[in-house]
């Protein structure tokens, strides 16, 4: 698995106990399909941030302006 401090995207608070993704070069939230990542539980928004920044992956990802 990808070390935390070479995640390409990580997670923060976005409501009470709610977290959204967000591109860490940027610090804008991400989007897929046109909808912001957001509203997820800790360990699902963990989960695939995690995933999105693993080296092995390629995504093609939209950012908020």
């Amino acid at each position: 698995m990808t070390r935390r401090a070479e995640l390409r995207f990580d997670i923060r608070k976005d409501r009470d106990s709610t977290r959204e993704i967000f591109e860490t070069t940027t610090g804008r939230r991400v989007l897929i399909s046109g909808e912001p990542c957001r509203d997820l539980p800790l360990d699902s928004a963990y989960t695939l941030a995690a995933y999105m920044s693993s080296a092995s992956m390629v995504f093609v990802v939209e950012i908020l302006h």
